[in-house]
């Protein structure tokens, strides 16, 4: 019989000529960042190139060419949270410090980290505030004291530690001049010569100042300036003298070409001013920016500005600062929500805090298409104008074209194919929100099988509301009492039967279905349920629910904020013949309920029907049935940028599982894609496979859940699996282990009754 199904398909590859395609893809396994670039906190140039500290990435620019190269935990980089960036002329190595104390050298695309602070075992911040280098050395200022680090040698050299009144003392900045160190804190300036052997003991630094709190210092010309939020001051004969002050507020001072810039912002209209000061302390240039200015570096001329609304600026010539490049990335960093299908993918960057209030978030909504993003701003997008924030919900309509997208306070959004656009909140059908009557907050979205919208109104007097195909509106209200806020409807999905399920925020909210019966338009012949947790009340394991989805089987998994409940027979729940399940999963050795314990924020189904299950302590992949944990993710086994993950969404079509975070947005190329009927497209990964490739294999397009089996020319067995859903795997290996010699090898695929059938090849180089 084997022998048979081989000859036969062997016969077909000649007759039919039906070779796998090759295909230009990423492998399995293979992680990708997506990271904003569009804010900067920090800058440093060594005149060849700039080198750009965002909130959570790090990019360099070629002054020359415009290059920009854009880093993440992908590349090598240690974390997110970027603090500082500075960049030694003797070895030409960038340094860059981070948030949490941690620190990455980099040179030539490579990066070293060095933890050392990071992994020190004491309480309180360890924030890095400034790098300062010096032939070689770098001196990092943070809230536990000043690091000093041995380019050359990639190691730290020593550390200094200040305390004052039994406490520690933060370092807010250091200087050198005159072969003297200088260091500004929040409680005045000191001062010790360089070449001192008893730098580490703080006794032995003279105080300079003790009352004031500086926030920056830089040196030009042997002279040494300190501001506090307001007040410049310069050191005279060992004195401090003041010269100069500001009409608002200094964000930081930098060295320039014989000059000091000064960083000025003004809160209340959101941007500020860069002012020149030359050595005997005069203001002989100043130029207004559009934005926030943290920091300046200087390069023959130029000056770049870390902007933190606008990202890098460039300034010459006596010239209006102007954008400057950047990588392409999205509009923040933030992931509410995720649309992905087809290497099409929607971002949301909106939100609320954890008291559930608007942020007045403009960063909008993010595009990547043709492997390029476009960004929707507020204030920059003319749909949007100036008053449309939040946005944390969107969805596609793949019949249609047109994306809908939900605000925390702005209400409905739909951007149409053409480009026009429609905004629904006050005189529409979508109330306001209970904690605010100027907020209009959409909690879910989703699409029947009649393209009706459906969207559930956050705290609105009408919790549930549809816009049918034609255009209609209606809207419901269910009578189940909420703890936090009346009607607090928030994620939705619709079943395989057309009922809405959606979560309620609060201690005792649940979730809730509701069936229109397919009359949205007759209110009277509805039903709902409320699923509590608890036997006889719905059996979910917290009442707190946070995500739903549906897997291909049509069971409803619902995620709490203890767990997963599973509805296998959601037909049933209305009526309460149904209850969820809490099913004994295996990890390891151990077994427990389904994620007990942990905070389940999203929850996906990949082309396999498997699940991928983001909290607040990363992503979990677990089986189908939810029994078994496949594989897990965090931010220190992975290119993660956070362990709280907000949303996960999956490609059907490429098997990318893209994952959101509160830090960023990364995609892992998944090993499931969703099957078809029939092999359409089918595609191999990489054919040829390269000498010495020890990774996976993939070929995708194939009937749903095929046998897939791979061949030697003379029709030898070599490797025979079970597609994931449309998209079978392959180590590279037989069945001994072994890589397959060089050459051609046949791939077989069929159905489980044998009416769809494909053959193709991949080839094997030396």
């Amino acid at each position: 019989m084997k022998a048979g199904y081989l000859s036969a398909l062997f016969l077909l590859v000649f007759a039919v000529n039906q070779p796998i395609a090759f295909a230009q893809d990423q492998p399995i396994g293979y992680w990708r960042a997506h990271m904003a670039y569009n804010t900067a906190i920090s800058v440093a140039t060594d005149n060849k190139l700039v080198y750009v500290a965002s909130e959570k990435a790090f990019f360099t620019l070629d002054i020359v060419s415009k290059e920009t190269i854009g880093y993440s935990k992908v590349d090598g980089m240690a974390g997110v949270g970027m603090a500082y960036v500075a960049v030694d002329d003797k070895t030409g190595i960038a340094i860059l410090g981070y948030a949490d104390g941690n620190i990455d050298l980099f040179k030539d695309g490579s990066f070293y980290n060095i933890p050392d602070l990071k992994n020190k075992a004491v309480a309180g911040s360890k924030s890095i505030n400034h790098i300062y280098t010096d032939n070689g050395l770098a001196y990092v200022s943070s809230d536990l004291g000043i690091i000093v680090i041995n380019l050359s040698k990639y190691e730290v050299k020593e550390t200094y530690y200040f305390t004052l009144n039994s406490q520690s003392l933060s370092i807010t900045g250091l200087t050198v001049a005159n072969n003297t160190i200088y260091a500004c804190t929040p409680k005045g300036l000191y001062s010790a010569s360089k070449s001192s052997p008893f730098l580490q003991a703080f006794n032995t630094w003279t105080k300079i100042d003790s009352t004031r709190n500086f926030i920056s210092i830089a040196s030009v010309s042997n002279k040494v300036f300190v501001t506090g939020s307001d007040s410049l001051f310069a050191l005279e004969n060992g004195q401090l003298k003041f010269v100069y002050k500001s009409d608002t507020c200094t964000r930081h001072i930098d060295a320039g070409e014989d000059c000091i810039w000064i960083s000025e912002n003004y809160k209340k209209t959101f941007d500020g001013k860069i002012k020149k000061m030359t050595p005997d302390y005069q203001i002989t240039a100043q130029y207004p920016t559009e934005g926030f200015c943290k920091q300046i570096a200087c390069s023959e001329g130029v000056r770049w500005i870390a902007d933190e609304n606008n990202g890098l600026r460039q300034q010459g010539g006596g010239g209006e600062p102007f954008y400057s490049p950047e990588p392409d990335g999205p509009s923040f960093y933030s992931c509410y929500d995720i649309y992905a299908k087809d290497k099409e993918v929607w971002v949301t960057h909106g939100g609320y805090n954890d008291l559930l209030a608007s942020l007045g978030n403009p960063a909008g909504f993010s595009q990547l298409k043709n492997d390029k993003w476009t960004k929707y701003r507020t204030f920059k997008y003319k749909g949007f104008g100036d008053t449309l924030v939040d946005f944390t919900r969107i969805l596609k309509d793949d019949y249609n074209g047109k994306l809908y997208v939900g605000s925390s306070q702005s209400g409905l959004f739909i951007l149409n194919p053409d480009g026009s656009t429609e905004n629904y909140k006050q005189n529409s059908f979508i109330d306001p929100t209970a904690m605010s009557p100027s907020w209009y907050r959409i909690g879910g979205l989703a699409l029947d099988n009649k393209q009706n919208l459906w969207m559930t109104v956050y705290a609105g007097q009408h919790e549930l509301v549809v816009k049918t195909k034609s255009g209609q509106w209606y809207r419901y209200t269910v009578p189940f009492v909420r703890s936090t806020f009346p009607n607090a409807a928030d994620k939705l999905i619709i079943d395989d039967n057309g009922y809405k399920w959606y979560t309620t925020m609060g201690a005792n909210s649940g979730v809730i279905i509701y069936d229109d019966n397919n009359t949205p338009e007759n209110p009277n012949d509805d039903r709902y349920k409320q699923l509590l947790s608890g036997k006889g009340t719905g059996g979910l394991p917290d009442n707190e629910t946070l995500s739903l989805a549906k897997d291909k089987n049509g069971s409803i998994w619902i995620g709490t904020k203890n767990g997963i409940g599973i509805v296998s027979c959601p037909a049933q729940a209305i009526t309460g013949a149904c209850e969820a399940e809490i099913r004994v999963v295996q990890y390891d050795q151990f077994a427990g309920y389904l994620f007990n314990g942990e905070q389940v924020n999203t929850i996906a189904v990949d082309g396999a029907n498997r699940k991928w299950i983001g909290t607040n302590n990363g992503v979990w992949l677990v089986s189908a049935e939810g029994d078994k944990i496949i594989n897990r993710f965090n931010a220190a086994n992975s290119p993660l940028p956070s362990d709280l993950v907000q949303k996960i969404a999956i490609d059907p079509v490429t098997g990318d599982v893209y994952i959101g975070t509160q830090e960023g947005l990364v995609s892992y190329r998944g090993t499931a894609t969703e099957g078809g009927e029939e092999n359409k497209n089918v595609t191999a990964f990489p054919n040829p496979v390269p000498s010495g490739y020890k990774g996976t294999i993939a070929i995708k397009g194939v009937v749903e859940n095929a046998d897939v089996r791979i061949t030697d020319i003379s029709g030898q067995l070599v490797y025979r699996t079970k597609a994931y859903g449309g998209q079978a795997v392959w180590n590279g290996t037989d069945y001994t282990g072994h890589r397959p010699q060089s050459g051609v090898y046949l791939i077989f695929i069929t159905n489980k009754d044998g009416s769809q059938t494909h053959v193709g090849k991949v080839v094997f180089m030396e």
